[in-house]
């Protein structure tokens, strides 16, 4: 039978937030009537005293005769020397009040309870009402404590999941506490565990399939050496290096990809200058743009120094201008801006061409691993932009391309300032 905890937590607090408004409701009522401190009772003795003032002795004794009381209270008039006049004795008085009658008689009005005449009427259910609301809207607000602190925890958990971050745990947050909601807790934490082993494992596999492959290429570089002693057989030998030459890029390229989607935490973060970054970036691939008389030029900010993986942004932006590099037209241009914005918290890249640019269907794919752009002729595996869209989001920063005014290609990446 499935254990329902949470909803008996539930019913019994409000069944106890209900019966407490009750019994203090009830109890107040009750504590009232006890004092005497009814508003029947102080109406009639301020008619009673009334009475005396303007109409003398003889109204006061007949309205005490024919006016109900309570059986439990004595109200009795008396006359100077104590002789009881009309009314019920009074033993005990608590309430006493002497006057003059409208001839100038001397008389006592004495009451068997303290009856204030000279307060106002307490209106009658007010205040138990009043203190029952308040305390069903605390044991309200106590409950709505129980059930959303754990919640909200579960939420910011799921959302440090979402973002790759594995080991975050909710059930010890939740301390001894035994119900519904700390079985979910449970569940989470185990389906956090059970993705980050997924995770651990698929790139684990890569790595282990990567390496697995580096060993027959160096076998195979190995014995092109010695096949090239023999003349005749050099063309076919230079097909066979280029082509291993080419896994071997792509190897590097997938281990550069695996090592990105794997690097969560900022344990090898370290303080780098991102424009000296860029500027030897630029610089290395001019050498590359001469062979097709480019050019590639940088322009913008002087300095943005910030906290990062200084491998996996030189990864990301080589990839991006290289690409660029490769597609601009023969003796064009590729630029490099790189400006400051937010107050300099942000640093805007924007990497320019002047080649065939990308179909707008297009833009968001060449993003995803082994996709070209459309472009099946190009040289390269389609790994450069996938790896410059990871390492970029793991440095909170965002990179998108469009089409560019003059033709070509625009790729834009900010980068936040971390501290």
């Amino acid at each position: 039978m499935m254990r329902r905890r949470l909803f008996w937590k539930l019913f019994l607090a409000f069944w106890l937030a209900n019966t407490l408004t009750f019994l203090v409701g009830a109890g107040a009522f009750m504590l009232n009537e006890l004092r005497g401190d009814t508003p029947g009772l102080r109406a009639m003795l301020s008619t009673e005293l009334n009475l005396l003032h303007r109409y003398g002795e003889q109204a006061g004794r007949q309205y005490l005769q024919v006016s109900p009381q309570p059986p439990d209270v004595q109200v009795g008039l008396y006359d100077g020397t104590g002789h009881l006049l009309a009314g019920r004795p009074v033993e005990t008085p608590r309430f006493e009040r002497a006057l003059l009658d409208e001839g100038g008689k001397a008389l006592v009005l004495r009451a068997s309870v303290p009856t204030p005449l000279d307060e106002a009427p307490r209106p009658r259910g007010v205040g138990p009402f009043v203190t029952g609301a308040l305390m069903s809207a605390l044991f309200a607000l106590l409950c709505s404590l129980y059930l959303t602190r754990p919640l909200t925890w579960l939420r910011e958990a799921m959302g440090q999941v979402a973002q790759g971050r594995f080991d975050v745990r909710v059930r010890p947050r939740l301390g001894k506490r035994r119900d519904e909601i700390v079985e979910l807790a449970e569940d989470c934490d185990r389906m956090a565990g059970q993705l980050k082993a997924m995770v651990e494992a698929q790139q684990q596999l890569l790595h282990d399939i990567s390496h697995e492959l580096r060993s027959p290429l160096t076998r195979l570089h190995v014995a092109i050496g010695l096949l090239r002693q023999e003349p005749d057989r050099e063309e076919m030998l230079g097909r066979i290096e280029r082509e291993s030459r080419r896994m071997d890029d792509l190897i590097e390229q997938l281990l550069t990809l695996a090592r990105v989607q794997s690097q969560q935490g900022h344990s090898e973060h370290e303080e780098l200058d991102v424009v000296e970054v860029l500027a030897q970036i630029v610089e290395d691939a001019r050498f590359e743009a001469g062979m097709k008389q480019a050019q590639v030029t940088l322009l913008g900010a002087a300095t943005f120094v910030t906290r990062g993986h200084e491998e996996l942004l030189y990864r990301a932006f080589e990839n991006v201008v290289r690409n660029a590099v490769r597609h601009t037209a023969p003796g064009s241009e590729v630029r490099v801006e790189a400006v400051l914005a937010g107050g300099g918290e942000r640093l805007q890249v924007h990497i320019v061409d002047q080649g065939p640019g990308v179909p707008p269907a297009r833009l968001q794919s060449i993003f995803e691993p082994f996709d070209r752009g459309g472009q099946g002729g190009v040289d390269g595996f389609g790994l450069g932009l996938a790896i410059a869209l990871r390492a970029i989001g793991l440095h909170q920063g965002s990179i998108g391309a469009q089409a560019d005014e003059g033709g070509g290609l625009r790729v834009a990446i900010t980068l936040p300032r971390l501290g």
